[in-house]
């Protein structure tokens, strides 16, 4: 081979080589990258829940609280000096109760005049909060979330408030502070740096202290001076944003760019918007590694391309010299190995994805597992409220009873001194049937109190209702309640679990009870029927019925129109129990007035 031709063949191998090398450090690249980001998204996610749940698990504080008597009563009257101090004894229990910083009652003007820390040097009350956006935004049956450095005592905290109405108007505010430094101890030991931003883009909380008050994004001088009017974060100054975006991979990924100058890092920065506070939890991985890697595999690739070529070269020449059935059998052993290769990487690859889904596959299983675990606990606890609010009823049943069996013993005993054995026989049966009363009654309370197994049978209809009726009959006769039910009932048999049905029904027929209060004939009604296959079950009542906002979020759990009880889960149970069997729970008003619950549900066709 010529000279010349010899340096065209190098200069074409150098600039193969180099390709090779850029197509292998991009997609390298690429691939690190898109594995980095979805390693960081489950993280972010998990950190993201941790955090939701710290503030979630304060958040029907400031609800509860703005329904509560005292704090009402309070409003009413601020000049009380007594009532003023019991609103302050009732926000110091719930304070201490639920482990929160402060709680505290505003005025419709914007004054604290009742808090937690009434006693204490550094005391809200008489602070005048109007300027808070939490206050100006607080409304009823809602939370209003915001973060802020305190004025008082210059510390940070979190703010969960609701407004507290009269009619339309609204009285006041309660609130609820409570701290989140805690997450920053627990995010020490994790090697890449965490940082949480508020809707204003400026960091609140980091696992590096020196973030701390930095923009995420260049703040306007109007959303300075609106900050300032505000005083959200008291004389902290804001400091410049700490990062510089590069790109933007997707919603959740971007390139960032920290520091100046030789000290300067790329961050692959991972966020994820937290819903109820509006804060954006970030996750940030130094990119360092990825590009070292990245490189490293183009280097290896660019020095064997490299090689490949010149040893290509000699074999080249040296092929020159042989005949062709010694460069055919090269050329069929070549590609008879390179088939080999790519064989065994494919059924390497194909062997890692097997083993990556069947891990999701039981990951999901665990997880729907656990759904239904809680989902059953939740149930349960519901069937022990509803047993709770009957107690007093369930006491009735039993103090007769055993009211009458202290009598007819007293009175057995002295049958038996003189001998009459006829009438202390009778007496003995009247008791023998008084216990069996007692154990109907009990073991109706064990079988609706008891945790379902899951499994489903053969249910009868008119049975279930018997049993609901059976718990609620102490509350019909005291509220003089007129009860109608089919003549004939027909014999309808459904597949579901005995327990629930009975507690839906328990649910049902309590809420028509609550309905009829101050009615002046008050009724319900229930009939069950089949058309077909489809079995409904109906619960009506004669009251006032439902307005369309009641009608639209009857079912959202925790909604609720009882001012001084109720969480508002026991429809919102009910719903999702019918659900489960394949029916439907629905509500709406009857054409003669008042409400009317129906149950439509599938008949058990073994039967």
């Amino acid at each position: 081979m010529k000279r010349s031709g010899f340096y065209l063949y190098l200069l074409i191998s150098m600039a193969l080589s180099l390709l090779s090398a850029w197509v292998v450090y991009t997609v390298s690249w690429q691939q690190q990258l898109q594995q980095r980001q979805q390693e960081s998204v489950r993280r972010v996610a998990r950190n993201a829940g941790f955090l939701q749940h710290e503030v979630d698990k304060f958040g029907l504080l400031p609800l509860a609280a703005s329904y509560n008597d005292t704090l009402r009563e309070a409003l009413a009257m601020p000049d009380d000096s007594r009532q003023l101090a019991r609103a302050n004894q009732y926000l110091v229990r719930l304070n201490q109760g639920a482990g929160s910083l402060q709680a505290y009652l505003v005025d419709k003007a914007g004054k604290v005049i009742a808090s937690s820390n009434w006693q204490q040097k550094d005391s809200f009350v008489g602070r005048n909060i109007a300027y808070r956006p939490y206050f100006q935004q607080a409304a009823a049956n809602r939370i209003t979330t915001y973060y802020a450095i305190g004025t008082t005592g210059n510390a940070t905290g979190f703010y969960l408030a609701t407004g507290i109405y009269q009619g339309q108007e609204r009285v006041g505010v309660v609130a609820i502070k409570i701290g989140l430094e805690q997450l920053e101890h627990m995010w020490g030991n994790i090697v890449e740096p965490l940082l949480v931003s508020d809707s204003n883009g400026v960091v609140v909380l980091s696992s590096v202290p020196d973030w701390k008050y930095h923009a995420t994004v260049p703040l306007s001088y109007e959303a300075r001076l609106a900050l300032e009017k505000a005083q959200q974060y008291n004389k902290q100054v804001i400091k410049p944003p700490i990062w510089l975006r590069k790109s933007v991979l997707n919603s959740q990924a971007m390139l960032v760019q920290m520091g100046q100058g030789r000290s300067r890092h790329e961050y692959l920065a991972i966020s994820q918007t937290i819903p109820v506070s509006g804060m954006t939890l970030t996750m940030l991985n130094d990119t360092h590694e990825l590009h070292s890697l990245a490189m490293t595999r183009a280097l290896a690739v660019a020095v064997a391309v490299g090689f490949a070529c010149l040893l290509l070269h000699s074999v080249r020449l040296w092929r020159m010299n042989l005949k062709a059935e010694a460069k055919a059998r090269r050329n069929l052993q070549l590609a008879h190995d390179h088939l080999e290769e790519q064989v065994e990487q494919r059924s390497s690859e194909l062997k890692q994805a097997n083993a990556s889904l069947k891990k999701e596959i039981e990951e999901r299983i665990q997880a729907a597992r656990q759904v239904e675990n809680f989902q059953n606990e939740l149930i349960r606890t519901e069937n022990l409220a509803v047993i709770g609010q009957l107690s007093t009823g369930i006491a009735h049943e039993i103090n007769q009873p055993l009211a009458a069996l202290s009598a007819l013993s007293a009175n057995t005993v002295r049958f038996l001194e003189i001998n009459d054995l006829t009438t202390a026989r009778a007496n003995l049966e009247r008791i023998t049937d008084i216990v069996v009363r007692l154990g109907a009654l009990t073991e109706q309370l064990k079988s609706f109190a008891r945790r379902p197994d899951g499994e489903r049978e053969s249910v009868a209809v008119t049975q279930a209702v018997e049993n609901a009726l059976f718990l609620l009959n102490h509350r019909l006769k005291k509220t003089h309640i007129q009860l109608q039910l089919p003549p004939s009932p027909a014999d309808i048999v459904v597949l579901c679990e005995a327990v629930r049905l009975e507690q839906v029904l328990v649910n049902l027929i309590s809420n028509a009870i609550d309905a009829l209060a101050g009615v002046e004939h008050p009724q319900i009604s229930m009939d069950w029927s089949r058309q077909g296959d489809i079995v409904r079950i109906s619960v009506r009542d004669n009251g006032s019925g439902l307005s369309e906002e009641v009608k639209a979020r009857i079912f959202e759990p925790f909604f609720t129109t009882k001012k001084t009880s109720g969480l508002g889960l026991g429809l919102a149970l009910s719903s999702d129990i019918i659900k489960s069997y394949g029916g439907i729970l629905s509500a709406d008003n009857h054409p003669d007035g008042g409400a009317v619950f129906t149950i439509t549900l599938r008949q058990n066709k073994q039967e």
